[in-house]
């Protein structure tokens, strides 16, 4: 479970160009944002074998790897989804590009709208709670995602997935429309939705 701050964004419209853009957060600090989250988590899960009744050396064996093994899982977690991180958006003409950074390295990926298929997908927490919403492009083998690090404004990201589907000239399906509905939502109850 990854929240971040909401950082600055802007949307830009030039003639046949549209940018949604977010601030660039450096790999270190995507690291440790993202480890601040988790180590409540950590916490949690690491007090269970310290708690238990018996304290013989086995005991105090798995506890110890039982730690060290949640601390593996986080810490791996985090260094792979934050890894990579997009930070803007841009369609131009009938073209998608997609800016982002692999670690600190900048990387541009550019797809025509037409061979590029979108996907709204929804993060739950473990009590049913929404935590946020990540837009998918897939072209070919090659996936990107939006929003991995739920750092991306919810309005922004109704914004981006309706201009997609728009240059497409593709209508919304049933499925879409109420995770689209959804992302609106969310963004009236987190005070994002601009009118």
């Amino acid at each position: 479970m990854r929240h971040f701050e909401k950082t600055s964004e802007k949307t830009k419209k030039f003639v046949g160009k549209t940018i949604f853009e977010t601030d660039r957060i450096p790999f270190k600090i995507r690291c440790r944002k993202d480890i601040r989250a988790k180590i409540f988590t950590f916490l949690f899960f690491a007090s269970i074998p310290i708690f238990s009744f018996e304290n013989n050396a086995i005991s105090i064996l798995f506890s110890i790897l039982f730690i060290l093994f949640f601390l593996f899982v986080i810490l791996y977690e985090t260094y792979y989804e934050s890894r990579e991180f997009v930070y803007k958006i841009e369609f131009e003409n009938e073209k998608i590009n997609i800016f982002g950074c692999n670690y600190d390295k900048d990387w541009v990926e550019s797809f025509e709208i037409k061979k590029v298929n979108i996907k709204i997908k929804k993060h739950i927490a473990k009590f049913g709670r929404i935590i946020g919403y990540s837009i998918e492009f897939k072209n070919g083998k090659k996936k990107i995602t939006l929003n991995k690090l739920h750092n991306w404004n919810n309005f922004t990201l109704y914004q981006i997935f309706n201009e997609f589907k728009k240059l497409k000239d593709e209508k919304i399906i049933i499925d879409e429309k109420s995770l689209i509905d959804g992302i609106k939502k969310k963004a009236e109850e987190e005070g994002e939705w601009k009118n």
